[in-house]
């Protein structure tokens, strides 16, 4: 797949065994974005889209604009545990509600299952402050203002 022009050019996917905690941290060293734009970007983490991204950051803790280099070592662990959770919980479902596999079957990851995506002004599942949507960069985000600050 390596040698696939636009494969070769993608970063590791999350679910593979080679995406190790300490292989999380070394794509971050330097950078100094935001992190829901760098996660976002496929040459840093392949398959992170915006549908998934709400409730990572939501597990995290974390708010879409904080930049990288605000990040503590804490914050960056429970990150990479939410990234591997919310992407591993989608693809028992079988992939979003919306999305066909290879063999036509449709996924079973529906709204429900979402923490905060796609749920403004529902209750914060953990501390029932409403869910806001903010503009981030080109793209919207789910989330708790108490939860998610932007420190």
């Amino acid at each position: 797949m390596a040698k696939h022009k636009m494969a070769s050019q993608l970063g590791i996917s999350p679910m593979q065994e080679e995406f190790t905690l300490e292989r999380f941290k070394r794509t971050l060293l330097g950078k100094k974005t935001g992190i829901k734009s760098f996660l976002l970007d496929q040459k840093n983490v392949a398959g992170i889209g915006n549908v998934y991204i709400q409730d990572i950051l939501f597990k995290a803790r974390l708010h879409p604009n904080r930049k990288i280099p605000s990040l503590s070592e804490e914050e960056i662990n429970a990150l990479y545990e939410a990234i591997r959770d919310v992407l591993g919980r989608s693809i028992k479902a079988g992939g979003a509600a919306f999305e066909v596999d290879f063999y036509g079957h449709k996924g079973k990851f529906t709204a429900t299952d979402f923490l905060v995506g796609y749920k403004a002004g529902k209750p914060c599942p953990e501390c029932n402050t409403p869910i806001e949507k903010i503009r981030t960069g080109t793209t919207a985000s789910y989330i708790c203002p108490k939860c998610q600050k932007l420190e």
